[in-house]
């Protein structure tokens, strides 16, 4: 199905965003699922392994997973002994963000972030899921969207914003999708236009990490191959394999 027709299909309430396993951001879950396989009978699949697949079309598991990966990781370990499985992680391009009044339903009118997101991103999710990635069986598929995030106002301080809970997000659109299958193909998570060699600092600079997060980026390509590393002085100075 086309990303527009599955966003519009849960836009307009043709078919239900919640289901087995889907307990948060219902619309988002929704319309990837409906645009990776538009037969409602894949959908939700109990599988004899005890889990629950977002989808299986009877050789294939996708699981769309949008955070969490450190608690997917067991299911994910299962389902790869048995089946090949599609990863599907979406990204955040643009968002346009709206709060919402606990209290009345009252929506601001939508003001876009500053914040620009790219497939860098999911480096601080999947480094939860290293040891499978090098799996024959996985395929992780990236998607970068355009989206409308909900906000409760439901927090302390500055109109109830510090400290508020996501109600939902809303699609916009599809940016661009990224396929996953080997380590090289890892590579197209390195920011473009850094120095050769590059340090940790330029490099979550760049990709706007830091922390653990970068720190958890730089071990996974390091892993994969995607980048070697040598010892200048005090720090490390990173170049592409």
């Amino acid at each position: 199905m086309e990303f527009d027709a599955a966003r519009e299909l849960v836009r307009l309430g043709e078919v239900r965003p919640g289901g087995i396993g889907i307990l948060s951001e219902k619309t988002l879950h929704a319309t990837l699922k409906w645009w990776l396989d538009e037969d409602p009978t894949h959908h939700e699949q109990p599988l004899p392994c005890g889990s629950v697949a977002d989808i299986f079309d009877g050789e294939r598991v996708t699981e769309i997973q949008t955070a969490n990966f450190s608690a997917f990781r067991s299911k994910l370990v299962r389902l790869l002994e048995q089946y090949p499985v599609t990863v599907v992680h979406p990204l955040v391009r643009r968002k346009w963000l709206r709060w919402v009044d606990p209290e009345t339903g009252e929506t601001t009118q939508p003001k876009r972030s500053p914040r620009t997101g790219s497939f860098t991103d999911a480096g601080k999710e999947l480094i939860y899921i290293l040891p499978c990635l090098t799996h024959p069986n996985l395929t992780v598929r990236l998607v970068l969207l355009d989206v409308e995030e909900h906000r409760l106002a439901d927090g302390w301080g500055n109109g109830g914003k510090r400290g508020s809970h996501r109600a939902e997000r809303y699609p916009l659109a599809l940016a661009d999708t990224l396929t996953l299958r080997c380590p090289a193909d890892y590579g197209a998570l390195v920011p473009t236009g850094l120095p050769t060699p590059f340090t940790a600092a330029q490099f979550g600079k760049a990709a706007r990490l830091q922390g653990r997060k970068l720190s958890g980026t730089l071990k996974m390509l390091l892993s994969l191959g995607v980048l070697t590393r040598e010892k200048c002085g005090n720090e490390y100075r990173y170049t592409m394999s």
